[in-house]
């Protein structure tokens, strides 16, 4: 991947998006999988990852916190740097 364009979308859509790959919102916001439990936070493994402060990867739709810090991270680790 040679970059990346961020997007905003409403969280009507990114409910959508999360339910077409498997995936939930519980009455408190929280993204579930198909077992129901919370998918964890990368950057705090004992808190779930609330839907507005969610970060959806296209391709195989990876969840991600839409924190600076958590961005950084996988920008480091997916995006290849220009030539």
């Amino acid at each position: 991947m040679r970059g990346m364009i961020l997007e905003e979308i409403p969280r009507e859509s990114r409910e959508v998006l999360l339910w077409a790959f498997d995936y939930g919102v519980d009455k408190e916001g929280f993204i579930i999988n198909l077992e129901g439990k919370r998918v964890p936070s990368q950057e705090n493994p004992t808190q779930g990852i609330h839907i507005d402060e969610v970060l959806l990867v296209p391709g195989s739709l990876e969840v991600l916190d839409g924190t600076p810090t958590a961005v950084s991270k996988y920008l480091r680790e997916q995006v290849e740097p220009a030539d």
